[in-house]
């Protein structure tokens, strides 16, 4: 795989169409083998179907996402789509589904086998190889269409950072030094702050200049419009459409069964508990909000999304006596990521080592293996840094499985720079910590005798609790010393300072969780209605003001820009549901969070076996019992 990470957009082409014809291949000998195969040589010959395609397919979708040059992510987005399509074939592939449904479970030597049998008679049925030639097709053209249209939604959101102009440094009148050295005034005297996340969210959170924070907010919640308003309105009636054919309600209704949660009415009854626990806490808080800002802006003053995170910070002051500004200096990406690295080895006794000689995509993005016991058990790549046409969030993409799994981080932290070692503020310091906990899931979870098991193979409602429990490690008063030291002058972040950053991280909290709790009911009502039956825009209107004591922005609209209702469609509650789980899990580590046993007993017991077995034994395993909510309950308190 490492030659194809600096490959251009020739040469990775025909490296993936050889992999799609070794799939193919594959697929014939599955075909050619005789009646008379045992169950477990046909099962075999399946595996070797997924394994074949598996190198491409994972950097088609990252290299669409973060690659530099135009010329390639087209070409991955081709590939991705023929890859789709072949996925769509095999599912549909009546022959292959009749000799599978013909074998007995109890043929199999082991449970393994037996599941990896079971889950994949579900997926063919779910994928609707039981309907007549007809249907069967509609569903395949609606397959490659929502592919497309994936592709499309994403990338303009990508493809669209804006900007504000403000008129002189005093606008930046609240920002940290080292923002506002980055932002020095152009030769007619303007300064350009975008939309993009290292000048984004700083701005909020400092500007003191109420009408440019709302002014830029509004000018994110406008991204990707008016373009992806007709693409998304049309990812909901494919979406909803393919639903019907394959015998469901609603989207919604499809995309929970084979969840954790299971159904679409458990997700709804979620959000609205979540909703209601945390609602009383979020009603004080909007009144301590409201105040703030009135004792600031004036007695009429009334709340907009521009304002949170601003009154946030002005609260953590006030109430707790911290200003993230005096963290920042202790937070330089390159320490922090180093006390990640730390971290991993202490945990789970893997050394991280870079592999500065492997070329990758760009120049920003750094190799390392993952080494134990002398030998590399795994490899990754961080892209870690802003740059135009990229990805504009944080995530992990899978690339492989097979041999040496590998994966990549995609970020869009602050960049060192010379004397400027692109300070970090905390909410930073936890998606890096939370990105690195998707990773080492992925990686531990490597190397499966069934490929359908290999990395995050779990039902997708568990794969955030891994991430959300690293976050942990994050704020730890006993790991940040570690590796949190002021850049100038070495000394470690005081302890009485770190005290005061973790009381202070409880400011907002019912507001944040009825937040998520306002983009999971969202995304879920998207996918459980008739989308004939709706407008988008009008659908914020009517949700919002249940969650959030801030109006809809007349004019703008978050939903172009609101990516995981591609990627996740009906989901997005499972950020809040993998944080429950999480924090029951976060309980187990018990005070010493460097003790490297109870860690090393959640990556044997959770994250080494991929989909092997289903998410709740594998957290009933891990905690001796099932997971409930109180320690939730305490941390949505606390």
């Amino acid at each position: 795989m490492d030659d194809l990470l600096a490959a251009d957009a020739a040469a990775f082409g025909r490296a993936a169409h050889d992999d799609l014809d070794a799939a193919r291949a594959a697929l014939a000998r599955f075909k050619a083998l005789p009646p008379e195969t045992g169950a477990l040589e046909l099962l075999s010959a399946l595996d070797q179907i997924g394994r074949a395609g598996d190198r491409s397919a994972g950097l088609s979708s990252l290299f669409f996402q973060a690659h530099p040059d135009p010329a390639m992510r087209e070409a991955a987005g081709a590939i991705s789509r023929e890859q789709s399509a072949f996925s769509t074939e095999l599912s549909l592939d009546s022959d292959v589904h009749a000799r599978l449904a013909a074998l007995s479970a109890d043929a199999l030597p082991d449970d393994d086998a037996r599941r990896l049998l079971e889950h994949a008679l579900r997926d063919f049925r779910r994928a609707g190889v039981q309907l007549p030639h007809e249907p069967r097709e509609r569903v395949r053209e609606l397959r490659a269409e929502l592919v497309q249209l994936g592709q499309t939604f994403g990338s303009t959101i990508a493809g669209d950072v804006r900007s504000i102009q403000l008129d002189s440094a005093d606008e930046l009148n609240g920002l940290p030094d080292d923002y506002r050295a980055a932002h020095a005034p152009d030769a007619d005297g303007t300064i350009r702050i975008s939309t993009d996340p290292p000048d984004f969210i700083p701005f909020l959170k400092y500007a003191t200049h109420r009408a440019r924070r709302i002014e830029l907010q509004r000018v994110a919640a406008s991204r990707a419009t008016p373009d992806n308003l007709p693409v998304l309105d049309r990812l909901l009636a494919a979406r909803h459409e393919l639903a019907g054919l394959l015998g469901f309600d609603s989207w919604a209704a499809y995309v929970t069964e084979d969840k954790m949660i299971r159904t679409e009415q458990a997700a709804g009854e979620f959000v609205a508990r979540v909703s209601a626990l945390a609602a009383p806490r979020a009603e004080a808080e909007a009144a301590e909000m409201l105040a703030c800002l009135r004792e600031q802006y004036g007695s009429d003053a009334e709340m907009r999304d521009g304002d949170r995170l601003y009154l946030q910070e002005r609260l953590r002051a006030s109430k707790y006596g911290f200003d993230t500004r005096d963290a920042r200096p202790y937070l330089g990406f390159n320490a922090v990521l180093g006390g990640v690295f730390d971290v991993i080895t202490q945990l789970y006794g893997v050394e991280v080592l870079e592999r500065p000689e492997i070329v990758c995509w760009h120049a920003d993005v750094r190799a390392f293996d993952l080494v134990e016991e002398g030998s590399p058990v795994a490899r990754f790549f961080l892209d870690m840094h802003s740059r135009p046409d990229k990805y504009k969030h944080a995530a992990m993409f899978h690339l492989t499985t097979d041999g040496l799994p590998r994966a990549a981080l995609v970020c869009n932290l602050p960049r060192p720079d010379g004397d400027d070692p692109g300070l970090l503020d905390p909410s930073q310091v936890k998606t890096l910590f939370h990105e690195f906990g998707h990773l080492l899931h992925h990686l531990f979870a490597g190397g499966q005798r069934w490929h359908a098991f290999a990395g995050i193979a779990t039902e997708w409602d568990f794969v955030e609790v891994p991430s959300q429990l690293f976050e942990e490690w994050g704020r730890s008063p006993d790991v940040l010393p570690r590796f949190a030291r002021h850049h100038a002058s070495g000394e470690p972040m005081p302890a009485e300072l770190i005290a005061r950053m973790n009381r202070a991280e409880s400011c907002g909290r019912g507001l944040d969780v009825r937040l998520q709790m306002l983009y999971a009911s969202y995304s879920l009502e998207c996918f459980r209605r008739d989308p004939a039956s709706f407008d988008t825009g009008a659908l914020m209107a009517e949700l919002k003001p249940q969650f959030s004591p801030c109006p809809v922005e007349d004019g703008t609209a978050f939903q172009a820009s609101f990516g995981h209702l591609d990627g996740y469609s009906a989901l997005y509650y499972t950020y809040m549901w993998s944080l429950t789980l999480a924090k029951d899990c976060a309980a187990a580590f018990g005070d010493d969070l460097l003790d490297p046993a109870p860690a090393r007993a959640w990556r044997q017991r959770v994250l080494s076996q991929g989909g092997r077995r289903d998410a709740d034994d594998l957290l009933h395993d891990f905690l001796g019992r099932a997971p409930d909510l109180t320690a939730f309950g305490a941390w949505l308190d606390g």
